[in-house]
C-alpha cells in the first residue's frame, strides 16, 4: 500500500525518532522507494522526532541536516510530546506551502502529502 501512497503523493514528511538509529535506517529505505517511483523531485521534509529526549539521543542534528541536504529536502526537529519548539505545526504548514508552490501536471490535480514513519 505504501507504493500506492507514494505514487499519489505531491510531497512527503518523513519522520524518524532521534533516539532510535533503526528508525533513521527505515527512513533511508523509504527514501529509496520514493526515488524508485521517480518522486524525489517533490517536496520532502525530514523530521527528527523526540528532541525532548536529549540524554537518549542517538542521531545528531548534523546527521539529520546532512540527510535532508542529500535529498534536497528540509529538516526539522520536533517533540510530539511537548512541542516545545513549535515545529510540529511548522512541519505541516511548510509541507503544504511547498506543495502549493510546485506546479502540478494539470489544474485538477489535488495536492496530497504523504507522511511516512
Amino acid at each position: 500500500m505504501m507504493d500506492q501512497w507514494i505514487k499519489l503523493a505531491k510531497g512527503f514528511i518523513l519522520v524518524f525518532a532521534l533516539d532510535d538509529q533503526e528508525s533513521l535506517d527505515a527512513i533511508k529505505t523509504k527514501i529509496k522507494r520514493i526515488e524508485k517511483h521517480e518522486k524525489s523531485d517533490l517536496p520532502i521534509i525530514l523530521v527528527g522526532n523526540k528532541c525532548d529526549l536529549v540524554n537518549k539521543r542517538k542521531i545528531t542534528q548534523q546527521q539529520g541536516e546532512d540527510l535532508a541536504k542529500s535529498i534536497k529536502g528540509k529538516y526539522y526537529e520536533t517533540s510530539a510530546l511537548t512541542d516545545e519548539n513549535g515545529n510540529v505545526k511548522t512541519v505541516f504548514v511548510e509541507c503544504a506551502k511547498m506543495i502549493l508552490n510546485t506546479n502540478g501536471e494539470d489544474e485538477n490535480d489535488k495536492p496530497r502529502c504523504c507522511i511516512l514513519f
